[in-house]
């Protein structure tokens, strides 16, 4: 018996450290530590009275002395108070420890830097009028009912100015929540409590599932496949617990999209590409299977795939942070789709970027991992494609890290809680990238393998420079030897001048193919170019970029045009941020066909149609060429299965294509989107 005892508490005291450690690092990881030492971290043993009198000094000993061994060795060690070993009866309010509680908080508050600091007091009575109406069980007010609270003060009226630092100051303290977005800043939750409620209405250990049937399946859905319906939403806020949720349904789903608790699983009319009502979310912090498909050993391997690291301070990133990545990138990208399964899982996700290219995050202890795999090579991954992805998620890192951190301070006075590091060729050493942009050759310790700065360049891609860097070696053996795509053709054709073009097919033996071609397309030597090029894929079984470079070099042309066509020309446009990831409805392709002009082709293979597509579109609409372009654009809609037909994907072919981004914003206006 003794030793069962003495076996379950050692049980109890491994559960007891997971939670210590994850709640400090929680902590350490999203407060900013503005002044030394703070903030201050006290520890506070409970259930005092499940322990017989006699055992309780002996049990307050063996608590505090394992929190001392777990961490002596913790970065954060400075942030933890454990010389007040209180242990409490939270069920006696008489318990006297309680007492020696409030004594140590208030000490603690007394010594914080803040403390005695001037507070204006303009705010106070708003503050008041506000706490009166929490305690009558008021939870959320709109934003003009705030308005006119502040209005009809006696004591003191804050300008509009005033009021907007009031709610953001009130935020940042944690006494209110409001967010400044077009979709949030009409209302304003005045008791926080609300979101804690929101939150455990469904994120939730199985543990405490509701015991209704139907529930129970919506909890177990949730947990193996991350989705939960609209609908189910709402039964779960029907239930006596959560009813103060219902009023606010709308705003609450708002806010958890806002907090990426929830994604979006987005769906389009086939047809019309318009937006359908959503009716699925993902849930990625509720998803608890870990990933036991093959991707990672079968696809993402070191010749396929390139790796880059967020690597925190602490041991363990708090899965908050993680989980609202995986939500941003499911509202970003499709989800991919591997031996018959979606690949999300617990801390896991694939994504399909484009038909080439795989974006991979995953997380291992104290990294998230961020892996670009291609279908066939690392090396022919573009790089500005890598570069695009990284700026994207660190951005995204970025915005979830300042949330939560304090806003009292100015934002980014403190460094961020990750930094950047780069893998080797085989995907498990780790450079730093301060060190990396400072070096041009790294010997990986575990590999004592010699990388040279291009493994780490493709993260971090000039894209305000078109032309190559004076250093640059041209195209990779892997890339010289891949049969170009119809895209990277075309974007050939268009750096090759038309007095070049008898020389190139000379070269290329394609001279009676060209004189074909031009024949039948006499007045679009665009077109042509292209044609007769994507016909030279098409013959020569072998045919490769090696092929082009050779051709180019005797004619006497610089082979870095190869290294310009692999690169993408990134859009630059004011769009905002929300509309680039949704795709455009029915309205805005059929007012911008008519403007796009003679490029149809050119369009058509920029979206990845075939040329076997195109040339039926040319026939069927052979005099109206408004009608081929709008065949291009719905085309291009119907095959979402892979990549998601997006405003961005469509702005980014038009400029690769001469149009340029105000085409299609000019368009969109005038149908009011």
């Amino acid at each position: 018996m003794h030793y069962k005892l003495n076996f379950n508490c050692i049980l109890a005291l491994l559960f007891f450290s997971v939670f210590l450690l994850h709640w400090v690092n929680s902590i350490l990881t999203y407060c900013k530590v503005v002044y030394a030492g703070i903030p201050k971290i006290l520890f506070v043993a409970t259930h005092k009275d499940k322990v017989p009198v006699e055992d309780v000094e002996t049990r307050r000993a063996l608590l505090y002395s394992e929190v001392e061994e777990l961490f002596k060795d913790h970065e954060g060690r400075t942030h933890l108070v454990l010389d007040k070993q209180i242990f409490v009866n939270a069920t006696d309010k008489n318990d006297q420890e309680i007492e020696s509680l409030k004594k140590a908080i208030t000490e603690l508050t007394f010594d914080h830097p803040c403390w005695g600091e001037k507070m204006p007091n303009a705010c106070v009575p708003l503050e008041l009028e506000i706490a009166e109406m929490v305690a009558a069980g008021k939870q959320i007010l709109r934003l003009v009912e705030l308005e006119e609270l502040n209005s009809i003060s006696k004591v003191s009226v804050l300008d509009v100015e005033q009021l907007n630092d009031f709610l953001h100051f009130q935020h940042s303290l944690g006494k209110l929540i409001y967010f400044d977005t077009l979709q949030l800043r009409d209302h304003v939750i005045i008791n926080p409590l609300l979101m804690v409620e929101v939150m455990r209405s469904f994120v939730t250990d199985i543990g405490f599932w509701p015991k209704k049937k139907e529930l129970q399946q919506t909890f177990r859905r949730m947990s193996e496949s991350g989705i939960i319906r609209r609908e189910d939403l709402y039964q779960i806020w029907k239930q006596k617990d959560f009813r103060a949720v219902l009023p606010y349904k709308e705003f609450i789903f708002n806010i958890l999209i806002h907090l990426d608790i929830l994604a979006e699983q987005r769906r389009y009319d086939t047809a019309t590409g318009s937006r359908l009502p959503v009716e699925n979310f993902f849930v990625p912090c509720m998803v608890t299977e870990r990933n036991t498909t093959s991707f990672m050993e079968k696809e993402c391997t070191p010749e396929r795939a390139i790796c880059l690291a967020f690597v925190f301070k602490g041991t363990v990133i708090p899965p908050a942070l993680p989980n609202r990545l995986i939500s941003a990138c499911l509202s970003m990208w499709t989800l991919k789709q591997y031996e018959g399964r979606k690949l999300l899982f617990s801390g896991f996700i694939v994504v399909s970027f484009d038909k080439a290219h795989d974006v991979v995050v995953c997380v291992e202890g104290n990294k998230i991992l961020l892996y670009i795999v291609h279908k066939s090579s690392a090396g022919l991954i573009v790089q500005d494609v890598a570069t695009g992805v990284k700026e994207c998620l660190v951005t995204t890192m970025k915005r979830i890290s300042d949330f939560y951190q304090s806003t009292i301070h100015e934002k980014h006075s403190q460094q961020l809680p990750f930094h950047l590091e780069y893998s080797c060729s085989q995907l498990t050493c780790f450079i730093s990238e301060e060190i990396a942009l400072q070096t041009n050759v790294w010997v990986c310790d575990e590999h004592s393998q010699t990388h040279r700065s291009r493994n780490w360049e493709v993260w971090s891609q000039d894209k305000r420079n078109e032309q190559c860097e004076q250093n640059c070696p041209g195209l990779s053996d892997d890339a010289l030897y891949q049969r170009p795509s119809d895209t990277e053709l075309l974007r050939f054709s268009m750096k090759c001048a038309s007095s070049q073009m008898y020389k190139l097919v000379t070269y290329l033996e394609m001279s009676e193919e060209w004189e074909d071609i031009t024949h039948n397309y006499p007045n679009n030597i665009k077109v042509a170019k292209f044609l007769v090029l994507s016909k030279w894929k098409e013959m020569k079984e072998k045919s490769n970029f090696k092929d082009l470079a050779e051709a180019l070099t005797n004619m006497d042309i610089s082979t870095h045009v190869l290294c310009q066509v692999r690169r993408v020309k990134i859009a630059e446009t004011d769009i905002p941020l929300e509309y680039l990831d949704c795709i455009p409805t029915d309205e805005i392709l059929d007012a911008l066909a008519p403007q796009i002009g003679q490029i149809f082709f050119q369009l058509g293979a920029e979206l990845g149609l075939s040329i076997a597509n195109l040339e039926n579109i040319q026939s069927n609409n052979s005099q109206d060429l408004a009608a081929q372009n709008k065949e291009v654009l719905f085309k291009w809609l119907e095959d979402r299965r892979t990549v998601k037909p997006t405003i961005r994907v469509l702005v980014q072919a038009l400029v690769n294509i001469g149009r340029g981004a105000y085409c299609f914003k000019r368009n969109s206006k005038e149908c009011g989107s």
